[in-house]
């Protein structure tokens, strides 16, 4: 008999998750008990009664969170720590639709003290007045924050955070430093981990970058991306028939 592999934990195959195209994968999600807890602009989010501290996201074409993941798996500094989203496992389906297995993590309280200078740190402004729209967006958003995110400089908020998390900053200019384009600045990217520590969530939204191929895939699209040219070159250059 050959040797038995062991499944990881926590993995979509661990998890019984089978169907994985862009067609059909929300739908085998939803029926296999895994109903949709939340969405963005490109996916869903997954939750099962059985499986509590994880949760699967969903995307029909792979965007920035499967670059996200393929930063965190490639390193750099504190990716490894409490600022950054635990992912147990990441799968681009043939089509290009995205799932992944990661930790659960919680919305902030709307007491939570801290939420408008992490958010501030995503969006570069650590040191300088909060931008206008994001002030609206705060108030509209946790009410309770209104006397600090008033504060021009995050008076009352700036040094406490620093010091209940000095690494965050460190994290946060070290993620912007190997991103293909810059941070997004939504209001629900940071979110809370089980220890009670911010978490960046999905700062890289937009449309893919294709961070997650491999040295072999990235090599076989240019190559597909120069033969298609090719064989248009001459056909765009041809006369029209008189």
């Amino acid at each position: 008999m050959g040797k038995r592999t062991k499944t990881p934990r926590h993995s979509l195959a661990w998890l019984g998750i089978v169907e994985r195209s862009a067609a059909k994968a929300h739908a085998a999600l939803v029926a296999a008990g895994w109903p949709e807890i939340g969405y963005g602009y490109h996916g869903s989010v997954h939750a099962h009664p059985d499986h509590p501290d994880v949760v699967v996201r969903f995307a029909r074409k792979a965007d920035g969170f499967g670059d996200y993941v393929a930063l965190l798996r490639k390193g750099f500094s504190g990716s490894d720590g409490p600022h950054a989203p635990q992912v147990h496992d990441m799968h681009v389906s043939r089509c290009g639709a995205l799932l992944t297995v990661a930790s659960r993590l919680a919305e902030p309280s709307q007491g939570a003290w801290w939420l408008p200078f992490a958010h501030a740190v995503i969006a570069d402004r650590p040191d300088a007045e909060m931008d206008e729209g994001v002030r609206t967006r705060f108030k509209a958003e946790w009410p309770d924050h209104e006397p600090y995110v008033d504060h021009a400089c995050f008076d009352g908020i700036r040094d406490a955070f620093r010091t209940v998390w000095p690494g965050y900053e460190g994290y946060v200019a070290a993620l912007r430093a190997v991103a293909p384009r810059g941070l997004d600045p939504n209001v629900g990217n940071v979110l809370v981990g089980s220890d009670g520590s911010p978490v960046v969530n999905d700062p890289l939204c937009d449309n893919g970058d294709g961070l997650w191929r491999s040295p072999l895939s990235k090599l076989l699209g240019r190559v597909g991306d120069a033969l298609r040219g090719a064989i248009g070159q001459p056909w765009r250059r041809a006369p029209w028939a008189a």
